[in-house]
């Protein structure tokens, strides 16, 4: 990983329990990983400068069948509460050099390696700190956060997640243009599971 004048951490948020799925989606198969495992082979390949795993539903199966080598891995005993409550036990891993967070979702394994350089890369050089990625005008995910405002998601609300910051911080918020339909594409049912067929077997440049 290359270090960064504002270090970046990914934090994937893997806690939840797949309701609308009826399984844990996390470790679904898809290639030669699991929904999961294509995440974290991403994260690790990508410029980010630190990686933290936060499970919580199921966490010592997704630990025993996944290599978390060179992960650092944190439970969130509140994951049924709301994804805010892990995005609150994600930051409370961090060193005070981290400059920003980039928010990864577990359950969407097409992102690729180039959308979290070109985020990690524009946050080099805007004073943003908001920076949310666009796919033919459309919001996705990762969404990448400033250290200024980690005291804020530090106190969890709910579900909503990065998405309270959006409204009170739109003058510090920078759309990134990418060319990435995956940023739009989390599996949460099993029609969306069955859609990830076709797609190449190793995180995608």
């Amino acid at each position: 990983m290359m270090p960064h004048t504002k270090p970046v951490t990914g934090i994937i948020l893997a806690a939840g329990c797949g309701s609308r799925m009826g399984s844990t989606k996390q470790l679904l198969p898809f290639e030669n990983t699991t929904i999961l495992g294509r995440v974290i082979a991403t994260a690790k390949a990508s410029m980010l400068d630190d990686i933290v795993l936060v499970l919580g539903f199921q966490a010592d199966s997704i630990r025993a069948a996944l290599d978390l080598d060179g992960i650092r891995v944190v439970e969130n005993p509140d994951w049924e509460k709301g994804q805010s409550f892990s995005l609150a036990a994600g930051l409370s891993t961090l060193s005070g050099r981290t400059g920003g967070v980039l928010f990864l979702l577990g359950d969407q394994p097409l992102v690729s390696v180039h959308t979290i350089n070109q985020l990690v890369s524009v946050f080099q050089t805007t004073d943003h700190w908001i920076l949310v990625p666009r796919f033919k005008g459309k919001r996705g995910n990762p969404v990448l956060v400033a250290s200024p405002l980690f005291s804020r998601l530090i106190c969890p609300a709910g579900d909503a997640g990065a998405r309270i910051l959006f409204q009170e911080y739109g003058t510090r918020t920078q759309s990134v243009a990418v060319a990435d339909a995956g940023i739009l594409k989390d599996v949460d049912t099993p029609a969306d599971y069955r859609n990830l067929s076709g797609h190449v077997s190793s995180p995608r440049r």
